[in-house]
């Protein structure tokens, strides 16, 4: 096949910027080619970075557009108060109760030195805590999204991704439930294992401003990368959501642990603290997380985030192609 004949069967090039306020038509891709996976083409009414695909046997270009996340931060008060009366946000705070409820359970009982005379060691319960936490997400993700924890509800409000109403309930809950599965913690646990069920406390020999900046440094990783793997614009995050995030809480446990127990969550340390009596310290478990949270949100959302910026569509083509094929 001769050059004139190759560049007789391509579209002619054209170029122009995609106007950002009108809907783009998403063009039909025939599913056969092997360029273009169908599931990622949407319509949408804003312009994104994205990828222009050429597909051989249409000769024609599709732009594959992620689309944006609804959020509900930011409506009216009469818009959020709507919520109050669908059956599904109260299945969501059932969700987040039940959900604290067995975190707090299984991450302060594997402290305990049930059965043993020594110390359960670190990594069993570092272990426990970031399973535990995918496990969750997988069995009431897709009903509340799993926050389970006062500090990615607050992160969650400040990246825009749910309302004032919601935030408030969800942190009530969360605390009721970290407060029952204290509750029930101790009556599981034998006489002698029920002195500090699991309360979190800095180590001795860290100061209180030191355990403030790692529980600080700890959930802002935790909370960014939740808020990295559950971006709905994104389509370069593959593998597990649930397992990446169970594994960001490990490797904060793994580090901050030493330090002040590695909480990252005020609600786990609020449950044990309570049914215990034990509040030293207690604030840092507050704001050191509820600090990290909200800087994880403001990054992500604000200083790191990917604009959207309108681009022009160039079609171009290689000036020389084999005269024979």
């Amino acid at each position: 096949m001769t050059d004139n004949q190759v560049a007789n069967l391509l579209p002619p090039p054209r170029t122009g910027a995609i106007p950002i306020n009108q809907p783009q038509q998403v063009e039909q891709i025939d599913s056969q080619t092997p360029f273009i996976n169908n599931s990622h083409i949407r319509q949408t009414s804003t312009v994104a970075r994205g990828c222009f695909h050429f597909d051989l046997k249409s000769g024609r270009f599709a732009f594959q557009v992620p689309l944006h996340n609804n959020s509900s931060f930011g409506r009216s008060g009469i818009s959020c108060l709507t919520q109050l009366k669908q059956f599904s946000f109260y299945q969501a705070l059932i969700s987040e109760f039940v959900g604290t409820m067995f975190l707090t359970l299984f991450a302060c009982s594997t402290g305990l030195p049930i059965g043993r005379r020594q110390e359960v060691p670190d990594l069993h319960g570092i272990l426990v805590g970031g399973l535990t936490l995918s496990t969750l997400i997988v069995c009431f993700g897709h009903v509340s999204g799993c926050n389970i924890n006062p500090a990615v509800t607050l992160s969650l409000l400040f990246a825009c991704h749910i309302d004032i109403i919601r935030t408030i309930c969800y942190i009530a809950v969360q605390l009721l439930g970290a407060f029952c599965g204290s509750c029930l913690l101790k009556s599981l646990a034998p006489t002698i294992a029920r002195e500090k069920l699991g309360v979190t406390n800095i180590s001795e020999g860290v100061t209180v401003q030191q355990a403030f900046i790692v529980e600080l440094i700890i959930t802002f990783i935790l909370c960014y990368t939740i808020l990295a793997a559950c971006d709905k614009n994104r389509e370069d995050v593959g593998g597990s959501k649930a397992l990446s995030i169970g594994i960001a809480l490990i490797i904060g446990s793994l580090f901050g642990g030493p330090y002040s127990g590695g909480s990252m969550n005020p609600a786990r340390s609020f449950g044990p603290a309570a049914v215990a009596g034990i509040w030293k310290n207690h604030w840092i478990y507050w704001f050191g997380p509820i600090t990290g949270g909200v800087a994880a949100a403001i990054c992500y959302n604000h200083i790191l985030k990917q604009r959207i910026i309108p681009q022009p569509v160039v079609e171009s083509y290689p000036l020389k192609i084999l005269s024979k094929v």
